[in-house]
């Protein structure tokens, strides 16, 4: 009987360490004073549940779904409250006052072709997109308030005022945002900026 009880007492630590490890992944932190600059910014949003992925490595801090930041998004789009934040100070600072000096129009609407993806390929670093993590966003494009489109795919070559925009946007990106991708980057990239704030450092823009 007593080597019973010493049997159990040397595996108890062991036993208890495999209930605690099978005890489910830890609940998501949720970054409560992001979302509160979310609020003070007027952001449109909705906290999601992290979106489920077949890769486990694919995680989104803090997920939120948003309808609008300084300008509505064309539709309502997934990613990090991080990269929402973000995204509205570079409208707000940087986009808006370009199409007034650009263009003189405003900006009513972010065109985009998404932000989270967990997609099985990686990026050409061999590492995950930071659409993974939802740190990242393709916008493919600018609706003014006149009702035209400042559009990636059909006026970052074009010579015209489109054009002088489109660059003036992707070159102050730089300052918001660690990675930013353009057509002149690669094949990948003709019909979209990529504007990430991934650990990564790059700045893609051509003259």
């Amino acid at each position: 009987m007593r080597r019973s009880f010493l049997v159990l007492a040397l595996l108890s630590p062991l036993l208890g360490g495999c209930f605690l490890f099978h005890g489910g992944p830890p609940e998501p932190v949720i970054d409560r004073e992001c979302l509160a600059d979310l609020d003070r910014l007027g952001i449109a949003y909705t906290l999601v549940e992290p979106p489920e992925a077949k890769n486990p490595s694919c995680a989104v801090d803090t997920a939120v779904r948003v309808k609008r930041a300084e300008a509505r998004m064309s539709r309502p789009v997934t990613m990090s409250c991080a990269m929402a934040s973000r995204l509205d100070r570079f409208e707000r600072d940087a986009v808006e006052t370009l199409a007034e000096r650009d263009l003189r129009r405003r900006v009513v609407e972010v065109e985009h072709l998404g932000a989270y993806a967990c997609r099985d390929n990686t990026s050409r670093s061999g590492t995950l997109s930071q659409h993974a993590y939802g740190r990242a966003i393709d916008i493919s494009g600018f609706r003014l308030s006149d009702g035209t489109i400042a559009n990636v795919e059909r006026d970052w070559r074009r010579p015209g005022p489109m054009r002088v925009f489109l660059h003036d946007v992707a070159r102050n990106a730089c300052r918001y945002f660690s990675v930013v991708l353009t057509p002149d980057s690669n094949r990948d990239h003709y019909n979209h900026l990529h504007l990430d704030i991934g650990p990564g450092r790059v700045c893609s823009v051509g003259g």
